[in-house]
C-alpha cells in the first residue's frame, strides 16, 4: 500500500499547439475538464510561435483554470518561442480582452505584454517533465513540431522524455492518405526529426477525425446562459465565429485520446512507421517494429465523443490545489 504522498498521481498533460483556431483552445479546456476529473494533470501549455497577443489570452485561459495562485497552486508562464513568424491574431484571441463589466473595467486582464512575461519552452518541458513519476506522462502536439524537435537537441532531455512520457498524441496528417495540412508544412524539418528521433510512441489525430467529429457550438452555448459567470473559452468561442456554429474537433479530440486512451473511443490503426515528403503529406507503412499508430473514427462512438467533448469544455473550473512533486 503507498504511503500517503507518495501515490502516483495522474497522469502529467503536456500541450504544445500553434493556437492559431478555437479548436486549440478548446482543447485547453478540454484538458482542464480532464483535470477536473482526475484524469490527468495540465502541467505546462506552451507555444510554437512568437505572438504574444496569443499568448496574452492563452496565459489567461490558464489562469481561469488554475485560479489565484497560493495554497501550493501555481501558474507556470506559457512558453512562447522568441523566433519565427508570429503568425496572424485571430479575433478569439484578442476580442474578448475588448469586454467590460458593468462598471466600466475589462473583465479579463491581459498579464502577458512582454516576452520576460513568458516562458522559454523547451526549459518548461525539462523542468516540468523532470517533476513526472515515469512512465506518468504525455504529450498532445497539435500545431508544428518546432518546439518538439528542438526538445531533442537539448542537452539530456531526449533521455528525460523517454522515461517520463508514455506517448506523444499529434494532431496532424491525413490517413489513411490526403492533403498536407498545416500543422505539418510549416516545418517539415522539424517534423521529420520528431518522426524519426522521438523516444517514445506516436498516434497520429489526422484531419479526417476532426472532420467525422465537430464540436456542437449550440451545445456548448447552452451551458453558458445570458448572465452566467465570465468564461473565456465560451467568450473567445463568440468572438471567432457568428453563433451558433460548429468547429472540427482535431486538437479536442487528439487531447481527449491521449487522456482517455483506454476507453475505447477510437480504434488504433496497425502498429506503423509515418514518413512526410518535401510537400509535407504524411504517409504511413505498417511494420511491426515501428512505433507509429494512427486514429480511426469509430461511428458507433462519434455522439459518446462529441458528448464527451461538451461536458468537459464547458465544466467549470475546479479550484484544487496541487503540492508541488
Amino acid at each position: 500500500m503507498p504511503q500517503f504522498g507518495n501515490a502516483k498521481p495522474s497522469a502529467g498533460a503536456f500541450y504544445d499547439s500553434g493556437f492559431t483556431t478555437i479548436d486549440d483552445l478548446l482543447a485547453m479546456a478540454v484538458l482542464y475538464g480532464l483535470q477536473g476529473k482526475g484524469d490527468c494533470r495540465v502541467a505546462i501549455v506552451t507555444m510554437s510561435r512568437p505572438n504574444l497577443a496569443v499568448a496574452g489570452f492563452v496565459d489567461t485561459v490558464q489562469r481561469y483554470y488554475r485560479g489565484a495562485p497560493g495554497n501550493f497552486s501555481q501558474v507556470p508562464p506559457v512558453g512562447m518561442r522568441t523566433d519565427g513568424s508570429a503568425g496572424e491574431t485571430p479575433a478569439a484571441f484578442t476580442a474578448p480582452f475588448d469586454l467590460k463589466k458593468p462598471d466600466g473595467t475589462p473583465v479579463y486582464q491581459n498579464q502577458v505584454k512582454r516576452v520576460i512575461e513568458t516562458g522559454d519552452p523547451i526549459t518548461l518541458i525539462r523542468n516540468y517533465m523532470e517533476a513526472q513519476h515515469d512512465g506518468n506522462a504525455f504529450m498532445v502536439l497539435a500545431g508544428p513540431a518546432t518546439n518538439l524537435a528542438a526538445a531533442l537537441d537539448f542537452p539530456g532531455l531526449k533521455p528525460l522524455i523517454a522515461a517520463k512520457v508514455k506517448q506523444l498524441v499529434w494532431a496532424a496528417g491525413a490517413f489513411p492518405d490526403g492533403a498536407a495540412d498545416a500543422h505539418i508544412t510549416a516545418d517539415v524539418p522539424a517534423a521529420r526529426k520528431v518522426l524519426t528521433e522521438w523516444p517514445a510512441p506516436v498516434v497520429f489525430c489526422g484531419s479526417e477525425i476532426s472532420k467525422a467529429i465537430e464540436f456542437p457550438g449550440a451545445e456548448f452555448e447552452k451551458q453558458f446562459p445570458e448572465g452566467s459567470p465570465d468564461h473565456p473559452v465560451i467568450d473567445a468561442y463568440r468572438a471567432a465565429g457568428k453563433m451558433p456554429y460548429n468547429t472540427p474537433s482535431w486538437a479536442m479530440s487528439a487531447v481527449l485520446y491521449a487522456a482517455r486512451s483506454g476507453a475505447g473511443l477510437f480504434r488504433l490503426s496497425d502498429v506503423g512507421t509515418m514518413a512526410v515528403d518535401a510537400q509535407g503529406r504524411t504517409s504511413f507503412a505498417t511494420s511491426a517494429n515501428g512505433k507509429h499508430r494512427y486514429l480511426i473514427a469509430d461511428p458507433e462512438q462519434q455522439q459518446k465523443i462529441v458528448t464527451a467533448l461538451v461536458e468537459l469544455a464547458a465544466a467549470k473550473r475546479q479550484q484544487r490545489r496541487f503540492r508541488p512533486q
